[in-house]
């Protein structure tokens, strides 16, 4: 093998385990007390003991209403982003988007998050999320 081709072979190789450490494809299932729940879950990264351990979502007049009780499971506090991404029944995104919202878990503490489509066309919904120590 030349030496030119040896080196690009290593670097790619590097690369390509490189960008799996980074890669957003994490088993939500960690960080769900249900498949039910782990199917509404965008996991960015690892979420640090966080755990979504109850999630109900109903219609009140003609929007969706979503609301997820989340622990942290260390004792560590720790700093979660969360959005909602809201879609239609064709599975096209509603509305132009949240913005990540900030919310400081103390070690064991447990929270609501709740959040209302904007508009009746919004038939089903994920939770994106992100995590770091605070």
């Amino acid at each position: 093998m030349k030496p030119i081709f040896k080196h690009a072979v290593i670097a790619l190789g590097l690369v390509l385990a490189t960008a799996g450490a980074y890669a957003d494809d994490v088993d939500p299932a960690t960080y769900a007390a249900s498949p039910g729940i782990a199917a509404k879950l965008l996991v960015r990264g690892d979420l640090q003991g966080l755990k979504v351990i109850d999630l109900r979502s109903q219609k009140r007049g003609e929007v969706m209403v979503v609301q997820a009780e989340m622990v942290n499971n260390n004792t560590s506090d720790l700093r979660l982003y969360y959005r909602f991404r809201w879609t239609d029944t064709a599975g096209m995104q509603v509305g132009d988007g949240e913005v990540w919202k900030p919310l400081v878990f103390l070690g064991k503490q447990t929270h609501m998050v709740k959040s209302t489509a904007y508009s009746p066309q919004a038939t089903d919904f994920k939770i994106e999320m992100s995590a770091e120590p605070r």
